[in-house]
């Protein structure tokens, strides 16, 4: 069995809490209230079971088919699970995700100092995210924590229900209209499961305390760290202009973190140097600058 399947189908089980997940071929879908499932290119199914029914089957199936239309090229024999691109760019995600869990990351992530492209991930590629739109989804985080309620649960709410939340706080009805305006922007980027958002979340958050506008000097240099209980960041300088960033939930260890990136941090590079330039999504040509010889 292909690893790089393995880990696609373990992602896809964190993604949705699910007891398990499988792909199958042939015989009949299966009719437990507890599976959901959704057919493949190739004719198989990608099922994921659950202890119990879900609460809300309609909105998982949406989550489960979106995570299956987010990968090229899956097939139960083998094949490379995640987006089509170019084979440096799949290594360097798949060195970042193996970096993300030795270190004990919620992510691991390559931006550089000024563009906004994401250069590599160890979280399966979106289109639409780069570094401004991490920059902004952790304004809206910061923005609706700050009041005091929970991102994550406001997130898994209707809008009735989501009303109701924002009425039990002190916040006057403009304040609660402006949260729920920022909720359902974040809603709109697609349904994802609480752990997906939370590690979503936590890497925004990150590249906001590297790159954001309140970014510290040090962010830019070297080795930054940040232990705070709404994320902890550890970053590392390379090439002159990148930065590897490791997103945490909060207090980590720094002695795990450094380990992790030392023993990781030259192969990335040698495969982050090796990426052909990216035209960002955004209009301008992306140039990748070398180290100076």
């Amino acid at each position: 069995m292909d690893p790089a399947l393995l880990r696609y189908l373990d992602l896809v089980q964190r993604e949705l809490s699910a007891d398990d997940v499988l792909i199958e071929l042939g015989g009949r879908p299966p009719g437990d209230p507890r599976a959901v499932w959704c057919a493949l290119p190739n004719g198989s199914r990608l099922v994921a079971r659950f202890a119990e029914p879900p609460g809300e089957p309609a909105r998982v199936s949406r989550q489960l088919e979106e995570l299956a239309a987010s990968f090229s090229g899956l097939s139960s024999g083998g094949g490379d699970p995640r987006p089509s691109r170019s084979g440096s760019t799949h290594r360097l995600d798949d060195e970042l995700e193996g970096l993300a869990s030795r270190a004990g990351a919620l992510g691991a992530i390559v931006v550089d100092d000024t563009s906004p492209v994401i250069w590599g991930t160890s979280e399966p590629r979106r289109d639409e995210v780069d570094v401004d739109d991490s920059l902004l989804l952790a304004q809206w985080a910061d923005d609706v924590e700050r009041v005091g309620v929970n991102l994550i649960d406001l997130l898994e709410l209707d809008d009735a229900a989501l009303e109701q939340a924002l009425a039990t706080t002190s916040l006057g009805p403009g304040a609660r209209e402006t949260i729920a305006g920022h909720l359902q922007k974040i809603r709109e980027r697609g349904s994802r499961s609480p752990m997906a958002w939370r590690r979503q979340v936590a890497i925004a958050r990150a590249i906001d305390r590297v790159r954001g506008p309140a970014a510290s000097e040090s962010a830019a240099h070297g080795r930054f760290i940040s232990q705070h209980e709404q994320v902890g960041v550890y970053a590392r300088a390379f090439a002159n202009i990148y930065r590897l960033i490791l997103a945490y939930p909060g207090p980590f260890s720094e002695l795990q973190a450094e380990g992790s990136v030392q023993h990781a941090l030259p192969l990335i590079e040698r495969l982050v140097l090796a990426l052909p330039p990216i035209d960002p999504h955004r209009g301008a040509k992306i140039l990748r600058l070398r180290r100076p010889s």
